[in-house]
């Protein structure tokens, strides 16, 4: 593939990723709010249900890895899209009669054929490139993917403050399907789906063997599990997700209802976590290229550390808490910068050549397990535990084995591998 091509690609992939995450993120980062304080339910039972719904979705994240070696990767994202985007609709619908149980039926649904679709994103741009240039396709990807973000949560403060809940996901399935059709007009086939539609090797992974017989889903999977470096990276990413997903869940619940930062305030700094990226993501992923990808993940988990400990502080002592917070996205976010390019990357690179989608739905799934349980662990420690730094200490425990595990396995998995 030319270099013009695989580029142009990637970059419409991520523009239209990118306004799917305006829409998500009308809405997406106040959903616990929603839950708390309109329909009173409690942190633990908050924790409970995202549990619950998360737990429901792993097993088609796996499925959608298997999936997508075998089938078209463009036609599971865009199937993904739409259901979401329909999903989406009937949440809107849910919040407006205050229905917990249509609401909790929308996010199943919805997110399970989402979870299908989520591996072919990677895999599509696994397929594009090797080395540093997959790792700067993750790079354009994930820019897109918070632009989207920081203006969406932006926003979606502003609309909840306005519309309310329930017309901001209104709107939020309006942008979504827009994205659909952007990327279903203008996106093209990767070369795996076109060599696979050609029977005809092409691309830097090659054609899915046309002459043989493709590998069962049990072939697949026994590949993986007899894998270990690929286990213990998988484990590492499940814990350092433990971590990480404390962002999205107890992260606005602590800030807003411990430290007292007001909605408005609160979309503010979730908005700049999404502009460090956009205009932090490309110099931090040059500044690493080269650079072992477990050594960048250890230092993305120590940010995280630093950043969630001084929560907890300013709430002990209250310090100025809207300066702390502030100063906390931007490390954490310097943090995610770092820790994104070896999960995003790492995958594909383990992956044998025909096994990239299983890899990523795989792996993926350890990932969503770490963030389910930080989920439900975040909910009963913020119910159980009043020592603010206590809470924080507890919650990032978990970095600490996932470092070990990362330094294990960097000194298995081959240096091309490796490689940022």
């Amino acid at each position: 593939m030319r270099a013009t091509a695989v580029n142009r690609n990637i970059q419409l992939l991520a523009f239209g990723v990118g306004i799917r995450m305006l829409g998500n993120a009308l809405y997406g980062p106040f959903i616990a709010l929603y839950l708390h304080n309109v329909l009173a339910l409690g942190y633990v039972e908050i924790g409970l249900i995202i549990v619950f719904i998360g737990s429901i979705q792993i097993p088609f994240g796996v499925l959608g890895g298997l999936v997508s070696d075998r089938f078209s990767r463009k036609n599971l994202m865009l199937l993904g899209l739409a259901c979401e985007a329909l999903a989406t609709g009937l949440l809107a619908y849910a919040f407006s009669i205050e229905s917990l149980a249509l609401a909790i039926t929308a996010a199943i649904v919805g997110g399970s054929i989402s979870s299908i679709a989520g591996p072919a994103f990677a895999a599509y741009i696994a397929d594009f490139g090797e080395g540093s240039d997959r790792t700067r396709g993750f790079t354009l990807y994930r820019i897109g993917f918070n632009a989207g973000y920081a203006a969406g949560v932006a926003l979606g403060g502003l609309f909840i403050s306005v519309i309310g809940f329930a017309g901001g996901v209104a709107i939020a399935a309006i942008i979504i399907a827009g994205a659909t059709a952007v990327l279903y007009f203008m996106l093209e086939p990767s070369p795996r789906d076109r060599a696979r539609a050609a029977a005809e090797p092409s691309g830097p992974l090659g054609a899915p063997q046309p002459a043989g017989r493709s590998r069962s889903f049990g072939e697949s999977l026994r590949i993986l599990a007899k894998d270990r470096v690929a286990l213990e990276v998988a484990v590492a990413f499940a814990l350092a997700a433990f971590v990480a997903a404390q962002w999205a869940i107890i992260f606005p619940l602590y800030v807003h209802n411990v430290l007292g930062v007001s909605y408005a305030l609160l979309g503010a700094g979730l908005s700049l976590n999404g502009l460090v990226v956009v205009f932090g993501q490309s110099a931090t992923t040059e500044s690493m290229i080269g650079r072992r990808h477990t050594s960048i993940g250890i230092l993305g988990l120590a940010l995280y550390g630093i950043a969630f400990v001084g929560l907890g502080a300013a709430g002990l002592w209250n310090v100025f808490p809207v300066v702390v917070f502030f100063v906390a996205v931007v490390v954490l976010t310097l943090g995610e910068n770092l820790v994104a390019i070896p999960n995003s990357t790492l995958p594909s690179n383990l992956a044998p050549r025909e096994e990239v989608g299983s890899y990523n739905g795989a792996i993926g799934a350890f990932m969503a397990v770490g963030g389910i349980l930080a989920t439900l662990a975040g909910g009963v420690v913020l119910a159980l535990v009043s020592n603010p730094l206590e809470i924080w200490v507890v919650l990032i425990a978990p970095a600490v084995p996932a470092i070990i595990l990362l330094r294990h396995a960097g000194g298995r998995i081959p240096a091309a591998m490796n490689r940022a």
